[in-house]
This record gives C-alpha cells, structure tokens and sequence, in this order.
C-alpha cells in the first residue's frame, strides 16, 4: 500500500487497521480536538495513486547492520539514508545481539571503518541524494518536492524553503497522507502547533500510520495535552512502530512519567 508521496515504504506494510478503533477511543478520552476527528473515517480507504518509478528508485535506501555471532540485520527501503542505517543497527539491538554495527550504508560496505569514515559515507549519500531531490523536484516530480521538505523538516532546517515544497506538493495532491504529514511537521518544527494539529488530523483520518500517530503526539505534548500525547504515543507503538520510532516514543512515555504527567515538547 503506497501512496503518491510515500517516503517510507516500508512504515506502510505494518499497518495495522484492527487498531484504528482503539486508536480513536484513545484520543478521543483524553479530549477534543478540532476538526472533528471520528472513528469511521479512519476505515476510508488511502491514496493508491502510483509512485514515479525513476524517484522510487532514487528513494529506496537500504542499509545493514551485523552483530558479533555474525548474523545480519537488513533495513530498509527508507527515505533518509541516517533512517536506514538507525534502523538496522536498532533491529539488531532489539534482538539483545551483541557488539551491533552499520556494516553496508547503501551499496558502499563499511564494515572496518571507524566512526568517522562510516559518517562520512552517510554525508555523501544524503547530499547526494539532496541534491537529486531538488533537481527533480524543479522539473515538477512532487514526490521528490515532499521528500525533500520532509528532509529539510525532520532536520530542522531551511523550514522556508520546506514549507514552500510542501505547499507545492499538496496543490498536486491536496489529500495525500504522506505530504499532509509532512506539512503538518514543518508547522510543528515553526511552534504553529494548533495549525499542525488540524493538519496532522487530516493526515491520521487517511493512513493511520506509526509515524503519522508519533507525529500527532509530538505536536499534542507541545501543546501541553499530555495525556492526549501519552494516549497517541501508546497507540503508536500498536500500529507497528519500528526499532527506532519505538525507542524515541519510550523514552517520550518515561519522561512524561519521570516528570509527573508534564514533559518538554519533543523535538
């Protein structure tokens, strides 16, 4: 299942809709929120518009990780190249393997190579991969416009610039999930949070994703609704959160219990 701005494809195949009810329960118990956010719409089915093959291709970023027994940990397709490295070495952690490390960023083995050399293999791909994007996002691919926005937004940089390539994606495709989701981050990394959060709504109502879910409690604890965030970020971890996102929301939930209920706006 895909959609026409899908910068993750693999986030989209552990979907799980049986916990779209739950999910909606959930939030709706910890208090309202505008638009109205309801059950059922959740059920509707998302975008299957086709992906442009030649940006597919671009995107689908892969990388390994291996522990010391010598088993491997194969990540991807991702849309960031530090994403697929964080996510094979966090499979590898999640196993309880032992002395986990990047062994492949890519099509490039960096198994050997120190900390430094393994970064710097990560830095060529990414601006590499950076500039692709812009220059295909100028000859109008908005796939590649959104991922870049979303690049520029998860990084908290250039967010003018995010913003304009998000807009400019979503007059394409005004109700896609995944550009909506990005939108609704670059408002979140500006502190426009109750813009964010109407957006990030329209996002969950098409593909409730992990992610998508993650993002929506980030923005809720910004806000201070904390148990609205707790409640998202629990539902989050159902709906088939990865290694690392599943990581990022613990340490979320137990700064929230650590801190009494109240916790500084993820970022």
């Amino acid at each position: 299942m895909t959609t026409l701005f899908d910068r993750c494809p693999f986030h989209f195949r552990s979907l799980r809709f049986v916990m779209v009810a739950g999910l909606m329960l959930g939030l709706s118990a910890c208090g309202e929120t505008a638009p109205k956010w309801e059950a059922q719409d959740m059920f509707a089915a998302p975008s299957q518009e086709k992906v442009d093959d030649r940006y597919r291709a671009m995107i689908d970023f892969k990388a390994m990780a291996r522990d010391e027994a010598g088993k491997e940990y194969a990540a991807g397709p991702n849309a960031t190249v530090l994403g697929a490295v964080e996510e094979a070495v966090a499979m590898c952690q999640q196993a309880n393997a032992q002395g986990c490390k990047a062994v492949r960023v890519g099509l490039t083995w960096v198994d050997g190579l120190d900390q430094s050399a393994i970064e710097s293999v990560i830095t060529s791909y990414r601006d590499t991969m950076t500039a692709e994007a812009y220059q295909a996002a100028g000859q109008g691919n908005m796939g590649a416009a959104n991922w870049l926005a979303y690049h520029y937004a998860v990084r908290g940089e250039n967010l003018q610039e995010a913003e304009r390539l998000s807009k400019q994606a979503l007059q394409v495709a005004p109700d896609d999930p995944g550009a909506l989701d990005t939108y609704g981050l670059i408002l979140y990394r500006q502190g426009r949070y109750q813009e964010a959060e109407e957006v990030f709504i329209r996002a969950n109502k098409a593909m409730p994703t992990a992610e998508h879910i993650a993002h929506f409690a980030d923005n809720a604890l910004a806000m201070g609704k904390t148990e609205m965030a707790r409640a998202a970020y629990q539902r989050a971890l159902e709906a088939g959160a990865g290694p690392v996102l599943s990581q990022t929301i613990q340490k979320r939930l137990l700064a929230l219990d650590l801190n009494g209920g109240a916790a500084a706006p993820a970022q």
